[in-house]
C-alpha cells in the first residue's frame, strides 16, 4: 500500500493528491489521535448483521456518528442495545476509504440511563395509566362478524398489502374502507387522529384497523402523540393497534381495545369469527359428504343389478306362462319405473337430511361457543375462590400450630421440671438415705427425659414459628396500620406496605393495578 508523504511542518508536498491518498492521510491522522475515546449517546438504527456485527448510530441532541461493534467486541456486552438506550461506549475512530466516511469502531459499551426518547414515553405512558385509559372496562368490543372493515394506514406500502391480502383470503366477504395518512412526520399524528374521528362520524366500519410497518423507535412516534391516544380513547369503533413488528410498541397498543404484533395479525383477529365459522361449515360439509356418499352407496346396492333381472325374468317365463312379448315389456317398464321412483325418493330423502343437518351444525356451532364461555367463566370463578379461601385457612393453621406448639413448650419448661424433681427429692429424702443408688439413678433418668423432651418441642415449635418460616425466604406483607395483606383486593395503587424479612423490613409502593 502506497501512502503519500509530508514534511515535518504538516505539510502536504506540492503536488495533486488522489482521493484514495487523501483518505489514507486522513485514515492515519485520525487513528493516531483518536485512540481508546469515551463517547456518550443515544443509540438509534440499531441493526444486527447476519455474521454478528452490530451496526448503529450514536446521536445527541445536535450531532451524530456511525458506530460498529464487531462479533468479537459485542460478545463480552452483558446486554444488547435497542433503539433509544443511552450508552457509553470506549473505542478508536477509523476512517472507510472506499466511502471516505468515518466511524467508531467500539470496544466495550455499558448503559448510561434510558434515552430521552424512552425516558419521555414512560413518562408519558405513567400519566395516561393513571387516568385510567389502559384499562380493559369500558372499551368496545370487537365484534365476531363485522360487516366493514377500515383500515388507517398508509395507501401504499406493505401494511395495507398484509391487510388486505390476510382478510381476502380469511374473509371475503367483508368490506373494507381505507383512510390513507401518513405514518411518520411531523403531520402524521393529526392526519391518524382526524382519520380516526372521521371513520366514527361515518359510522361505516364494525372495527378500525390503526398501524404501520416496522421503523426505528422515531418512525413510531406519531402513534404515541397526545392526539392519536385521544382519538382511540374516544372512539366509539373498537380499534385494534398493529404498529411495527412484534418487538416495537407504542402507547396507542395500551390505549386501544386489542393489540396486534403485526398488521397481518391485526387482519387475523378482525376475520377470526369469519374463518371459525368457515372452518366448522367446511368440516361438516365433509361430514355430510361422506354420509352422502354411504346412503347412496346403500341405495345404490338394494337396486337389482341388470344380470339379476335378466336372470329373473328368464326363470318367470320358464316358470310362468308369458301371453306375449309385449306383456313381458310392459312388466319390465313398471318395474325399471319402481325402482327409478325409490331411487328418486332415496336422493330427496338425502338431499333433506344434508339441509337439516346443516341447519343443526349451524346452531350447534353458536350453542357450543356460548356454553364453553359459561363454563370457562364459571371454572375460573369457583378456582378465585378455592385459591382465596386456602389463601384465608394459611396462616390461621400456622397460627394456631405455632400457639400449640408453644402451650407444650411452657409445659414442659425447665422451672416446672426442676420444681418437680426438687419436690420428689424432698419427699423422698428418707428412702434416698438406704437406696442413695438406685433413686439417684432414677431421678438423673427422669431429668434426662425431661430435658430429651424438652428440646424436642422446642425444635419442633421453632421450625413452624413464623420466624423459621421467614427464615426459608417467605415475607409478610404488612400495611401501614399494622394489618397483614392477604390477598391483591387488601391495598390499593400508590400504597406504601412493609415487607417484613428475616431480619430486616422493607418500604414498597404498590404500582400498577
Amino acid at each position: 500500500m502506497h501512502y503519500v508523504s509530508y514534511n515535518s511542518d504538516n505539510t502536504l508536498l506540492d503536488k495533486p493528491l488522489t482521493i484514495s491518498e487523501i483518505n489514507q492521510l486522513l485514515k492515519a491522522f485520525i487513528r493516531e489521535r483518536f485512540y481508546n475515546i469515551c463517547l456518550v449517546g443515544e443509540i438509534s438504527s440499531f441493526r444486527p448483521s447476519a455474521n454478528g456485527h452490530w451496526y448503529f448510530t450514536l446521536k445527541d441532541e445536535k450531532s451524530q456518528i456511525s458506530a460498529v461493534m464487531f462479533r468479537s467486541a459485542n460478545a463480552m456486552c452483558p446486554f444488547t442495545p435497542c433503539d433509544g438506550d443511552l450508552v457509553e461506549v470506549t473505542g478508536n475512530l477509523d476512517v472507510y476509504e472506499v466511502r471516505g466516511t468515518y466511524q467508531i469502531i467500539i470496544q466495550s459499551m455499558k448503559h448510561a440511563g434510558l434515552g430521552a426518547i424512552l425516558a419521555q414515553l414512560q413518562k408519558k405512558k405513567e400519566y395516561y395509566q393513571s387516568l385510567g385509559w389502559f384499562d380493559p372496562d369500558g372499551k368496545p368490543h370487537i365484534p365476531l362478524y363485522p360487516k366493514n372493515i377500515g383500515v388507517i394506514t398508509a395507501s401504499t406500502g406493505a401494511a395495507i398489502k398484509d391487510i388486505l391480502d390476510t382478510t381476502g383470503r380469511r374473509a371475503p366477504s367483508v368490506d373494507i374502507t381505507i383512510y390513507p395518512v401518513l405514518v411518520q412526520g411531523e403531520s402524521a399524528p393529526a392526519m391518524i387522529a382526524a382519520a380516526i374521528r372521521q371513520a366514527n362520524e361515518l359510522s361505516i366500519s364494525d372495527v378500525l384497523i390503526v398501524g404501520r410497518g416496522g421503523g426505528s423507535i422515531e418512525d413510531l412516534l406519531p402513534f404515541s402523540s397526545d392526539e392519536v391516544l385521544k382519538a382511540v380513547h374516544e372512539s366509539e369503533i373498537p380499534v385494534i393497534s398493529a404498529v411495527g413488528h412484534e418487538i416495537d410498541t407504542s402507547l396507542c397498543d395500551y390505549v386501544a381495545t386489542r393489540r396486534a404484533i403485526t398488521p397481518t395479525d391485526a387482519a387475523v383477529i378482525a376475520t377470526e369469527g369469519y374463518y371459525s365459522l368457515r372452518e366448522s361449515l367446511r368440516k361438516t360439509e365433509k361430514e355430510l359428504r361422506e354420509g352422502m356418499r354411504m346412503r347412496l352407496y346403500r341405495a345404490s346396492a338394494s337396486i337389482p343389478s341388470e344380470a339379476y333381472i335378466s336372470t329373473l325374468i328368464a326363470r318367470k317365463t320358464v316358470a310362468v306362462h308369458i301371453p306375449s312379448p309385449d306383456a313381458l315389456s310392459r312388466l319390465l317398464r313398471a318395474k325399471t319405473d319402481s325402482a327409478l321412483m325409490r331411487l328418486g325418493y332415496a336422493a330427496d330423502s338425502i338431499a333433506d337430511s344434508i339441509a337439516a343437518k346443516t341447519v343443526q351444525a349451524e346452531g350447534k356451532l353458536r350453542d357450543t361457543d356460548d356454553e364453553m364461555m359459561r363454563a370457562l367463566k364459571e371454572k375460573t370463578a369457583s378456582l378465585f375462590a378455592e385459591l382465596r379461601e386456602c389463601t384465608l385457612r394459611l396462616p390461621l393453621s400456622l397460627e394456631s400450630i405455632y400457639l400449640r406448639k408453644k402451650s407444650l413448650l411452657d409445659a414442659f419448661s425447665m422451672p416446672s421440671m426442676l420444681q418437680e424433681i426438687r419436690l420428689k427429692y424432698s419427699r423422698g429424702q428418707e428412702r434416698i438415705r438406704f437406696c442413695a443408688d438406685k433413686n439417684v439413678l432414677a431421678v438423673s433418668g427422669k431429668y434426662k427425659e425431661a430435658c430429651s423432651r424438652f428440646s424436642a418441642a422446642r425444635a419442633e415449635s421453632e421450625a413452624l414459628s413464623p420466624v423459621s418460616v421467614l427464615s426459608r425466604g417467605y415475607a409478610i406483607v404488612e400495611k401501614t396500620d399494622g394489618t397483614i395483606v392477604r390477598n391483591r383486593k387488601d391495598v390499593r395503587a400508590d400504597e406504601t406496605v412493609t415487607i417484613i424479612l428475616e431480619k430486616d423490613r422493607l418500604k414498597a409502593k404498590i404500582e400498577g393495578e
